[in-house]
């Protein structure tokens, strides 16, 4: 179980007590290398990762475990698909995952509020479902009635929609490889839960 550690020469440095070392496994759960470009990506970002477990989860020394969390979760989506901003890509994943890690886990923070202007923002750039979803009322009784049909996947997946998740990134959180036809069943599946409990309202 090779780790990396960042800053790459961190043991050379003569004085290691004001730098929180981010240590990842680079070897994914399939016993394959990661794609190397996923974790120099995290040098230019690493105080931002630092400051967000110092934020958001109360440890600045929770950093390894949100970034190893998240460069893994974007190489099963993203394989050796970089983009131009792989370092963006980690970090929106990561302030993403940090709040499962903040509240132990998804089913628990699924009961936050979610702002009107984010649900019709997100949803409008995926679908025009959104327009049965324009009063706040009808957002907080359609989380109700998921929740109360034992629905907790598609609530997890609304989260997500509205955090700027890929369905791609979806299927993955959801501990699918994210296939053509995994994404696809994923997307109707979200879709028509949405739409059957919409017509209820």
């Amino acid at each position: 179980m090779p780790v990396v550690t960042i800053p790459f020469d961190f043991e050379d440095l003569p004085d290691k007590s004001g730098i929180v070392p981010i240590c990842i496994n680079d070897t994914d759960r399939h016993g394959r290398k990661i794609g190397w470009r996923w974790i120099t990506a995290v040098v230019p970002i690493a105080d931002l990762l630092r400051k967000l477990a110092r934020r958001r989860l109360d440890d600045v020394w929770r950093v390894s475990e949100l970034t190893e969390l998240s460069v893994h979760d974007v190489w099963y989506a993203h394989g050796e698909d970089y983009g131009n901003w792989p370092q963006w890509l980690i970090y929106r994943h990561a302030k993403w995952k940090a709040e499962d890690l903040r509240y132990g886990s998804w089913r628990i923070r699924r009961g936050r509020e979610v702002a009107l202007g984010e649900l019709e923002a997100a949803l409008h750039a995926r679908s025009n479902h959104a327009e049965e979803l324009e009063r706040q009322e009808i957002v907080d009784i359609l989380r109700s009635e998921l929740s109360n049909s034992g629905q907790d996947e598609i609530i997890e997946m609304l989260d997500q929609v509205l955090h700027g998740c890929t369905w791609d990134d979806i299927a993955v959180h959801l501990g699918q490889e994210p296939t053509k036809r995994n994404v696809n069943t994923i997307h109707r599946r979200f879709w028509r839960a949405i739409r059957s409990v919409a017509q209820m309202l």
